[in-house]
């Protein structure tokens, strides 16, 4: 009873599923099944109302025919190449970049505050006289207060201040007579 059609079996109501070939290559027996039986392979997919809607549309932008579409992809392909130029002089950029920063040098000074490193002396002489005069104003209102006595005891770091008076004195005499 393996011919190529479903047939009727002996019993009222019952049907044969001839043999057939898995797309392993492997074999299928024949089977017995009930009248109205569809195999789960040859039932159609269940599509909701929505998703057959969805798939009413093109999948194209709105406008672009089927024969444009070959022009779309020949833009899409220019594109790509433009970013491929740009990375590439990007990363020429950055090699030229790198050479100049390894053949750069940079002077190293060093202050009261710590090490600074900088590529212009007259700028850091700048930068230390603004940081000692803010540093005198500090001290001279410091010493207002406690002159008024709005400052009674002053703390240990205040004392420490006070007396490093002269030495900033002294370094900012020293800076505004090489300017």
């Amino acid at each position: 009873m393996a011919d190529d059609s479903a047939s009727s079996g002996d019993a009222a109501g019952e049907t044969w599923i001839p043999a057939s070939r898995r797309p392993d290559g492997t074999w299928r027996k024949a089977r017995r099944v009930k009248d109205g039986y569809v195999p789960p392979d040859e039932v159609a997919k269940y599509e909701s109302k929505g998703k057959q809607w969805a798939n009413s549309f093109s999948k194209l932008p709105p406008g672009v025919h089927e024969e444009e579409n070959k022009q779309l992809t020949k833009n899409q392909k220019k594109r790509k190449n433009k970013k491929k130029e740009e990375s590439e002089h990007q990363r020429c950029e950055v090699e030229e970049v790198t050479e100049k920063l390894q053949s750069a040098t940079v002077s190293r000074t060093a202050t009261a505050a710590g090490t600074v490193y900088t590529s212009n002396p007259d700028d850091l002489k700048l930068k230390r006289v603004k940081n000692l005069r803010k540093k005198l104003r500090q001290i001279e209102e410091l010493q207002e207060k406690i002159d008024s006595g709005e400052l009674v005891n002053p703390e240990a770091t205040q004392l420490e201040k006070l007396s490093r008076r002269e030495e900033i004195e002294k370094e900012l005499a020293e800076l505004e007579q090489e300017a």
